[in-house]
């Protein structure tokens, strides 16, 4: 699926998945993968082709779920109608293989700004309107029902216009979008991935819940408390793989 207004890239896009891995500039190598193109006008960017899914999830984006590249697509195009600034999608790609889907890929215009992962920068010196800014992006998220699926600071944003910040945000697929007004647990929730660095997760929650007229120490302690709710969870897990394997 291309976006109607860069029809004129149709060829290059087309051509993508078939050059993905011996062009581009490597910008990111996990489970999925990102690159940079330059577009035959000039334009720059960012395509990202997800890890290729397990046999259920492959029957399942055949036939039943959106993907997760069409969800990023679908999900940026949401985001820009609701007045939330994400990276303009151009084109979103799903390849087949016996009739069952393998690779998706998301293409969509650079965005090079920094992330919020400043915050963690000692020598960042406008940590205290960034943090705030950021929060009250946040909870306007989170006022209109968006519940974004990955709250980490790297995947917000940020440029200082005038004497404030505006925020845009990446990897969306997995975000939510509900009838507002969403509940406090739920938001509480949400804020849990923000950073695993304690104390600045604490000043940002405590940022947040005054934002929202609530007890900072109060709803910090709640998230807190779910972060090593979930360490424990995934440390379990974990080890619980480990004996299997040996077994």
């Amino acid at each position: 699926m291309l976006h109607t207004d860069y029809a004129h890239l149709a060829a290059f896009i087309d051509n993508l998945p078939a050059v993905f891995d011996t062009e581009g500039e490597l910008i990111y190598s996990m489970r999925n993968i990102v690159k940079r193109f330059v577009a035959p006008d000039g334009m720059p960017l960012i395509v990202k082709r997800y890890k290729l899914p397990n046999f259920i999830q492959r029957f399942a984006y055949t036939f039943y779920r959106p993907s997760k590249a069409r969800r990023a697509y679908e999900y940026a195009i949401r985001l820009l109608n609701m007045g939330i600034d994400t990276p303009a999608p151009i084109a979103y790609i799903e390849q087949k293989r016996h009739f069952m889907f393998s690779y998706g890929f998301f293409v969509a215009k650079e965005n090079n700004n920094p992330s919020c992962k400043a915050l963690l920068n000692d020598e960042f010196n406008d940590k205290q309107l960034l943090a705030t800014d950021f929060m009250k992006f946040v909870a306007h998220l989170h006022s209109l029902g968006v519940m974004h699926g990955d709250t980490n600071l790297s995947n917000f944003l940020y440029e200082k216009r005038g004497d404030n910040y505006h925020f845009a945000v990446i990897d969306t697929n997995r975000s939510s979008f509900l009838q507002p007004p969403v509940s406090d647990e739920k938001c509480i929730g949400n804020l849990m991935r923000i950073t695993h660095d304690i104390p600045l997760l604490r000043k940002l929650v405590g940022i947040y819940a005054e934002i929202r007229g609530w007890n900072p120490n109060e709803t910090a302690d709640k998230v807190v408390k779910s972060v090593h709710a979930f360490e424990q969870r995934t440390k379990f897990k974990h080890l619980f793989r480990i004996r299997h394997h040996k077994k």
